[in-house]
């Protein structure tokens, strides 16, 4: 019972576009199933008022439209050369990175993920750190451009 009161007390405290952001592109670890289960098991434990019930099913449910829109991106970039794709979640890069220890380029927040739960280049297990990723933006522009004019075909 404290853990999950703690807990959702630190999403409505968080409440904000860019951190509902950050938990719908989580995709280890986020799952509407929970949030709705947490808000149910708030209302019967009586652990939070009602109007902290309902700031926290409100953030749950900011984060689902950040997922949905997420997932409505990923199916318009479907056509993306493959250059562009980050090469372990195969989704459009926003913000690609050299990984110094096996040249592989990367999205951040992909590599950044893995680092969590290793500290080492998902290709050859050699040790990496954030601090060694260095920018790709040469690529980044050429994706830039990439959207852009797929952008203007489609206006």
């Amino acid at each position: 019972k404290n853990l999950l009161d703690r807990l959702t007390q630190l999403y409505v405290n968080l409440d904000s576009e860019e951190f509902a952001q950050a938990v719908a592109g989580d995709q280890r670890s986020y799952k509407k199933e929970l949030f709705d289960d947490a808000a149910k098991h708030l209302q019967k434990t009586l652990l939070k008022t009602e109007s902290e019930i309902c700031r926290f099913k409100a953030f749950a449910a900011k984060v689902e439209r950040k997922v949905a829109e997420n997932a409505a991106l990923e199916e318009d970039y479907d056509d993306a050369p493959d250059e562009f794709k980050d090469p372990l979640m195969m989704t459009l890069m926003q913000e690609p990175v050299i990984l110094p220890t096996s040249g592989k380029i990367m999205d951040r927040p992909v590599i950044t993920r893995h680092l969590l739960n290793s500290d080492t280049d998902p290709f050859n297990r050699q040790p990496l750190t954030t601090d060694m990723l260095k920018p790709a933006t040469e690529l980044k522009m050429q994706i830039e451009k990439w959207l852009k004019s797929r952008r203007s075909k489609s206006k």
